[in-house]
């Protein structure tokens, strides 16, 4: 008995051994077809400089009299206008939005009453105790250079009335697809360059591109102009577009 056991282990190894070794060739193989290809990732910034200038004139007013509220902010919106014209801010760069006003309502603990007659309720008009009226300038310009001074000059009617807000300049970049267009090239520049660097190291080259597809596209803050490195991307006058893609090259050994 002790025989045929000495005889089955062995047997039973050997098999079990058979099998280890089919199930990491066939890994092996696996492996060796994934590792015909190398896949990299291919980045590629750009320094841009904004063509569109925004800058926002927020007047705003609160008052008991409707009328007298109107006519407060189109007093103001005269000052305003009259300092876009010393600047020689054309007609078409700037609009004037609509007067918006909004009723403010008295508090009542409740809206409704009964009659001494009978229990049906009725419905007591709500008083409207003042109003708050806002009106925006917006001025569009393409004359970026010149954005920073009409900024600042505009800031000046914040001293002859505390009802007006001057909104600091925000940048655009309106043909921003012809940009995006030029990174995607350097940025699949990029990623041959980096997967011929890797391939280098075991004397490999690459074979050729099986497929590339574009992944993040990013506006970032401009890290250059110290004198606005602390602003928010939307107010610098200079974006950093970023443009990510993915590629997978077949290696050729």
């Amino acid at each position: 008995m002790k025989k045929i056991q000495f005889i089955i282990i062995p047997i039973i190894l050997s098999f079990g051994l058979i099998i280890s070794s089919a199930l990491i060739s066939n890994a092996m193989n696996r492996a060796n077809k994934d590792e015909n290809r190398i896949t990299v990732k291919g980045v590629a910034e750009r320094r841009i400089k904004a063509d569109k200038a925004l800058i926002n004139i927020v007047i705003s007013k609160k008052s008991d009299n409707l009328e007298e509220l109107k006519k407060e902010i189109a007093e103001r919106e005269k000052l305003a206008v009259d300092v876009i014209k010393n600047l020689k801010i054309s007609e078409n760069e700037y609009s004037i939005g609509n007067l918006r006003v909004q009723p403010n309502y008295l508090e009542v603990s409740s809206n409704t009453k009964q009659t001494p007659t009978n229990s049906a309720e009725v419905v007591v008009p709500a008083k409207i105790s003042n109003y708050d009226g806002i009106e925006t300038i917006s001025i569009v310009t393409r004359n970026i250079d010149k954005a920073e001074e009409f900024y600042e000059k505009l800031s000046e009617l914040k001293l002859q009335s505390s009802n007006i807000e001057i909104n600091m300049p925000e940048y655009f970049i309106t043909n921003i697809e012809r940009y995006k267009r030029d990174l995607i090239v350097d940025a699949s520049r990029n990623a041959e360059i980096r997967a011929i660097e890797m391939l280098k190291v075991n004397n490999n080259e690459i074979g050729g591109l099986k497929n590339i597809s574009q992944g993040q596209f990013e506006i970032l803050e401009d890290t250059e102009d110290i004198k606005r490195i602390n602003e928010d991307e939307t107010n610098q006058i200079y974006k950093k577009l970023r443009v990510v893609v993915t590629a997978t090259y077949l290696i050729k050994y």
